[in-house]
């Protein structure tokens, strides 16, 4: 992730990036064996666990603040810290039939890398304190529905929509993340 952020996401020459997991799913979340190993590693000063997760957020954080569209295509499962990143992301698109959900705390974990709070900021305190709280999934109506994803599409075109907005965008000028809906309305 580190070579990302820094070589290739940061050129001049990107116009944008879709993220998404290779193969059928965008992401089943950390490894929860090295998380929890980690976790409960020396708690003198940073453990294993803290570092993944301070990583995560760091990577997380320069997408989120990356000048060109950054936009995550949700298909199959996207859950904890791949929903994390998600969130991070300035748009998603989900395919029909993905799952996603913060299911930390069925393991004695919270999500740590911002997820909480980037849910609460796209589905209020209260949905986000039941939905974190029960370590619950949800399909991705539901999360169009919660205003988690921004649109839905068929499966076998997730990732080939998200490149056509950033090509449309792109195409049209100047990008200005906080106006992202409107060009999911108007070009995809």
């Amino acid at each position: 992730m580190k070579r990302i952020t820094r070589e290739i996401a940061a050129g001049e020459r990107t116009r944008g990036i879709v993220m998404y997991g290779r193969g059928r799913h965008f992401s089943s979340g950390a490894d929860l064996d090295d998380l929890i190993g980690g976790l409960k590693g020396d708690r003198s000063g940073l453990s294993a666990g803290d570092s993944i997760l301070l990583d995560n957020l760091s990577s997380f954080r320069f997408f989120e603040e990356l000048p060109v569209p950054v936009i995550a295509a949700i298909r199959g499962v996207c859950l904890g810290s791949g929903l994390e990143l998600a969130l991070f992301c300035h748009a998603r698109i989900c395919g029909s039939g993905a799952v996603l959900g913060l299911p930390e705390t069925g393991f004695g974990l919270i999500p740590g890398c911002g997820g909480i709070l980037n849910l609460a900021a796209r589905t209020g305190r209260g949905r986000t304190l039941e939905t974190v709280l029960a370590g619950s999934s949800f399909g991705a109506e539901d999360a169009l529905a919660m205003n988690i994803v921004d649109a839905v599409v068929p499966r076998k075109d997730v990732v080939a929509a998200a490149v056509r907005l950033i090509g449309k965008i792109h195409a049209h000028g100047e990008y200005d993340r906080g106006r992202i809906r409107g060009y999911i309305g108007r070009y995809l």
